[in-house]
């Protein structure tokens, strides 16, 4: 009822998002009184109303102008009419005032204390403290307290926040008290940042007692954001709930009240860049007078204080605007402004051929007069890979880091610097290796897995799944796969790209059943029931994986259905699955992961990609190199690899004599094709009536299911084991050459709709949704 007092109070035909509701708490709970049971039922009204706001507050069903301000007790002030200006004078009672607020909330924390151990001490000191002067007080039962007493935070959480981090450079820039100040942080690779970013927002909750609402954290991608969600509850718990913690794209369909709901299947980079610059265009109020946009500004960002951006190497222009516009980065008023904290590497910026540009971090000091702080103790690998990758990338031209190389952390530098591998090791004793090969892929492939079975053959725990092999391309990781599955060796592609993730069946069963429920609300808990009455395959599982993380991010709460399903269909475009063996990626797919055991194959880095300089693939290798924890090795062609020059006679490096590999067996010639929408006949179950067999033969597949391949007909037809012809290939499709085909199977059965198609195929088709089989396809050499 209270929804419909606020449709009702707008004006006749108001239609869109974002919309200002004018109302009084008065008319809310005549709204409420209205009801007559309710009237009979309800005995405090008032508090049900404060209580009925603050939940559609929270589920963001509604935004109340200026947030919680709405429950503060109305106060009158009057101004004097001494036109002076204040001075620092004038602010000393208010701030001794919550001093000695801050030294009574300490003081009873230690009353506390004391009455659990024994309440005579506690009484005790409750005497005291009337009794005696404020010295003699603190001298007698808080000695030793001088810092612990003056800050907004007990001294455990203090100590687990700031002096944990162990670092000194970290305590400065997570421990920084000056107001309305940017900071840019140059962080290397494994030096914390994302540590660093969460621990800032944990000192401004608990140290400088902000509130949780007045924080923005924006990430690159859900799965970073739900990363940062993650560690903000392990280290917060329930304080940290109320932070935002969004993509760009995420924060900006926020702001315009926008939902892909609707029309998830259809989305692509164009949408979520219109949807960047719509925002922009609302938080400048473009094409309003200057007092109306200000206005709609503050009240988009009522309570907004703090922007934290993760990865700010990354972004694009729309992005940049985005975070421009947030900060208030051209506003004249400094009270306007937003405090922003960026964290990012320049000599990490691999995303230029989708639009992320280097010079956006470069800029930061002049838009938002910043001197950067830097980042460079490398927690994550030993000394050895740490100075060849420093070595590595040192060439590289204007690097923002190149007076700051990073190095092992204080509390490692004793260790040897090629780490428990410099006495596991006999060969390279923990250093980086080179090992040259023939060039010739497969040859790279048998030097590739030859190297990590010795490796893993020393290992007291070895473990595939913390092994990665890195290339510049696909194309080179395809012989590694087929080596692998020779030596029955666990492995996982990193390419394995998700069939139109959207339109998976087991995605569309989901949110099918989420449409028929009774209800608009939905929790994690609902969501993991559903999943446990499904049958097991990998794309269950993926959503299990989708449903943890939502969970993690959501708190578990119950949130509206939109929310989920807008959540879910971003959440899809970046799907990384869990690794559960040696994993095939490429170095732009490495980026933000982390291995014990790494492998860079050589082949394809001189190629340069649309909109990269020409050291973006010398930066690529370097993010590819600093993937490694703890082993390092980087295969070789020939002696002009374009990034090892300044690894000869290195110390940290070891070049090891050319790698001996047998020939290869018939199944090393084995190429996997898991095939995309783009290879498959759309729309061939489409052409038959939703009665016919076709549609109760695709049914009854399931992933995984054997099918046959008729290569005779053109374009080729799939076949299931009863011989039923359940799908065709695209007429565009081409198989590899001079391979023949082994073997097929179910990858994935995805749905297609009639709208889905274009209107000039449509009077084909003779049913409105039908399933489309993808297949996996498994080639060898011919002969």
């Amino acid at each position: 009822m209270l929804l419909d007092h606020l449709l009702n109070s707008l004006p006749p035909g108001s239609r869109g998002t974002d919309l200002l509701v004018e109302t009084t708490l008065g008319k809310l709970l005549n709204a409420i009184r209205s009801d007559l049971e309710l009237k009979t039922t309800v005995r405090n009204p008032e508090r049900l109303l404060d209580r009925a706001l603050l939940w559609l507050h929270e589920q963001e069903i509604i935004r109340l102008n200026k947030g919680l301000a709405i429950f503060r007790p109305a106060m009158s002030i009057r101004l004097s009419q001494d036109r002076r200006g204040f001075v620092n004078a004038d602010f000393e009672p208010l701030k001794l005032h919550y001093q000695d607020q801050v030294l009574q909330i300490h003081v009873m924390t230690e009353y506390a204390q004391r009455g659990l151990q024994a309440m005579t001490d506690a009484l005790v000191l409750v005497m005291d403290y009337f009794g005696l002067k404020q010295q003699d007080f603190l001298r007698r039962w808080l000695p030793n307290h001088d810092k612990d007493i003056t800050r907004q935070t007990t001294p455990e959480s203090w100590r687990t926040i700031v002096e944990d981090l162990r670092n000194p450079v970290q305590q400065r820039i997570v421990a920084d008290d000056r107001e309305q100040t940017n900071v840019l942080v140059l962080a290397g690779p494994g030096s914390g940042k994302t540590r660093v970013l969460v621990h800032r927002i944990a000192y401004l909750l608990r140290v400088r007692r902000e509130n949780s609402r007045g924080i923005l954290a924006l990430a690159y991608n859900r799965h970073a954001a739900v990363e940062i969600r993650r560690r903000l509850a392990d280290l917060l718990g329930d304080d940290a709930r109320g932070v935002t913690v969004l993509t760009c794209h995420g924060f900006a369909m926020r702001l315009m009240g926008a939902s892909f709901s609707g029309r998830a299947e259809r989305l692509d980079n164009d949408a979520f860049r219109k949807i960047l610059r719509q925002a922009v265009d609302l938080l400048r109020g473009a094409g309003l007078p200057a007092d109306d946009a200000d206005e709609q500004r503050a009240r988009l960002l009522a309570g907004f204080r703090w922007i934290l951006v993760d990865e700010y190497q990354d972004i694009g222009p729309e992005q940049y605007e985005l975070i421009s516009a947030l900060a208030g980065r051209t506003l004249a008023d400094e009270d306007d402004k937003l405090s922003l904290f960026a964290v990012g590497d320049d000599d990490q910026n691999i995303y230029a051929f989708d639009g992320a540009s280097v010079e956006f971090i470069k800029r930061f000091e002049a838009d938002y007069r910043a001197r950067p702080a830097f980042l460079t103790d490398n927690y994550r690998s030993t000394a050895h890979i740490i100075t060849a990758a420093n070595a590595a990338i040192e060439p590289a031209a204007q690097r923002m880091k190149s007076d700051h190389p990073i190095h092992i952390d204080r509390a490692r530098t004793k260790q040897p610097f090629g780490g428990v591998w410099e006495e596991l090791d006999p060969v390279s004793r923990g250093r980086v290796q080179i090992l040259p090969i023939r060039r010739d892929p497969i040859s790279q492939a048998q030097a590739v897995i030859a190297e990590l079975q010795r490796l893993s053959a020393l290992a007291p725990r070895w473990d595939w799944s913390g092994c990665a092999a890195i290339a510049r391309k696909w194309q080179y990781l395809e012989p590694v796969r087929a080596c692998c599955e020779v030596h029955g060796i666990p492995v996982q592609m990193g390419n394995e790209e998700i069939p139109g993730f959207w339109r998976l069946r087991e995605t569309q069963a989901l949110l099918a059943w989420l449409r028929q429920r009774k209800t608009d609300l939905v929790d994690s808990t609902v969501l993991s029931a559903w999943l446990d009455g499904q049958f097991s395959n990998p794309w269950t599982e993926l959503l299990r994986e989708a449903i943890d993380e939502y969970a993690l991010e959501t708190g578990r709460t119950e949130a509206p259905l939109d929310h989920f399903i807008e959540w879910l269909a971003e959440w899809g475009r970046d799907v990384r699955r869990r690794q559960r063996g040696l994993l095939l990626l490429t170095a732009h797919r490495a980026k933000g992961l982390e291995f014990d055991h790494v492998v860079v194959l050589d082949g394809g880095w001189n190629s340069l990609s649309r909109g990269e300089d020409p050291d973006a693939p010398r930066r690529l290798y370097y993010v590819a190199m600093t993937r490694a924890r703890q082993t390092l090795a980087l295969t070789c062609f020939d002696e002009s690899h374009p990034f090892q020059a300044t690894l000869r006679n290195h110390p940290s490096v070891l070049h090891r004599p050319p790698v001996a590999v047998p020939p290869p067996i018939l199944d090393m010639t084995t190429r996997y094709q898991r095939l995309s929408l783009r290879d498959v006949d759309l729309s061939f179950a489409g052409r038959y009536r939703a009665n016919d067999p076709v549609h109760r033969a695709i049914t009854a597949l399931s992933p995984g299911d054997p099918l046959r391949v008729r290569t005779t007909q053109q374009p080729w037809q799939l076949l299931d084991r009863a011989g039923n012809v359940v799908g065709r290939l695209a007429k565009s499709y081409t198989p590899p050459p001079a391979m023949r085909l082994r073997t097929a199977t179910v990858l994935a059965i995805v749905m297609r709709r009639r709208s889905d198609s274009e209107p000039q195929y449509q009077n084909a088709l003779k049913c409105e949704e039908w399933e489309v089989v993808v297949p996996e396809l498994v080639f060898q050499r011919a002969g």
